[in-house]
């Protein structure tokens, strides 16, 4: 949409994000994207907890800050132990640790 304004517009030149800033918010916008399509495949009706493990694993991949929210040992996994149990199950792994 930048190509379509007139960057010589006095009005407009105060609102334009400078040319670093509007780099790091395409950057963002590709960030979102990313997440935007994990959000809406955990939205799917057949989805397991194997596919959301792997699922978030990727993001973790992508921007490793996310493993604090995301990750199998997150503050917000209730049973870390658990659900790594259940994702081994779910991806045909049979053998199990003792915690799990």
């Amino acid at each position: 949409m930048l190509e379509h304004i007139d960057p010589t517009d006095d009005a407009l030149v105060d609102v334009l994000p400078a040319p670093a800033c509007n780099k790091r918010l395409l950057s963002l916008l590709k960030d979102l994207k990313k997440v935007e399509s994990v959000s809406k495949a955990l939205q799917g009706e057949h989805v397991s907890l194997a596919d959301v493990r792997v699922w978030f694993d990727g993001l973790i991949t992508v921007k490793p800050h996310y493993a604090s929210y995301l990750g199998a040992h997150a503050d917000t996994v209730h049973s870390p132990d658990f659900e790594s149990g259940c994702v081994r199950i779910l991806s045909g792994n049979n053998r199990l640790t003792r915690a799990e």
